[in-house]
């Protein structure tokens, strides 16, 4: 390697190494290199080949650390294949660290299903099938986000506000309308399935400054911000399970899983 060629190779070998590991800046970068050659953090007082070397030393490193690292934290799809033996609260937390979007599709993966146990309704009791089961509200709310996972620029909050109205008149109406335990507990999976639809809108309006503007503490607004909407996704999720008695954690993981992994 000829002597003016050196500096090109550096250069080089110090792209490689951003590459691997872009937290770091070009002058932290050659600080470090440096200081790993001659134990101070002044590059130029270290020969380019030297620095070349350790350069290179340091991109093999940082890409052996990546090989070594557990699937779960390289990818989103290997988080979703991996197996996870804690609470279902803890994985969908888990996909807050890939952003917004994969907790919004959670929650529409199981809003998703709820729709027609909402449109299903209640046979039996004809006030609500007339009053609830026939209303437009959900259809209209889950059409719109359909839209907004296309395009983001969709409105949403006007079928967020219409669809919170009608379940607070569905929610007063589940239990006090009689009918037996029976009818009920219909009238109940119902208003879960409702629940989940909004939750599912809600985790998609969601922003970090409505989120904490409230929260004076500074450590607390950071956690939430970097939680996302996570609590509106496991609260969707929760109000699925209510929904679907004889469904478990598991089904919501499969839900999931399908609706991220192709959405």
């Amino acid at each position: 390697m000829s002597q003016e060629r050196m500096p090109e190779q550096v250069m080089q070998a110090l792209l490689d190494l951003l590459a691997e590991m872009p937290d770091y800046r070009v002058g932290q970068a050659l600080a470090i290199a440096a200081a790993r050659t001659t134990g101070y953090s002044d590059p130029f007082n270290v020969e380019d080949e030297a620095l070349f070397k350790t350069l290179q030393q340091m991109t093999t490193e940082a890409r052996d650390r990546k090989r070594a690292r557990a699937p779960i934290e390289d990818s989103l799809e290997a988080y979703l294949a991996a197996k996870h033996e804690g609470s279902l609260s803890e994985w969908l937390q888990g996909l807050s660290r890939w952003g917004h979007r994969p907790l919004v599709l959670a929650a529409f993966a199981v809003a998703e299903p709820c729709l027609g146990i909402w449109e299903h309704g209640v046979p039996e009791d004809r006030d609500w099938q007339f009053h609830f089961a026939r209303a437009s509200e959900p259809d209209a709310a889950m059409k719109a986000l359909r839209r907004w996972l296309r395009d983001p620029r969709t409105p949403l909050v006007p079928h967020m506000d219409t669809l919170r109205e009608r379940m607070r008149s569905a929610e007063l109406t589940e239990d006090e309308t009689g009918g037996g335990a029976g009818l009920i507990r219909e009238r109940q999976r119902c208003v879960a399935a409702g629940r989940a639809i909004v939750l599912a809108l809600e985790a998609a309006v969601w922003t970090p400054e409505q989120a904490t503007h409230d929260i004076p503490d500074e450590a607390e607004r950071q956690a939430v911000k970097t939680a996302g909407p996570f609590l509106e996704a496991l609260g969707a999720a929760r109000a699925f399970l209510s929904s679907v008695p004889e469904s478990t954690e598991d089904t919501v993981w499969e839900h999931v899983r399908r609706v991220l992994l192709h959405p």
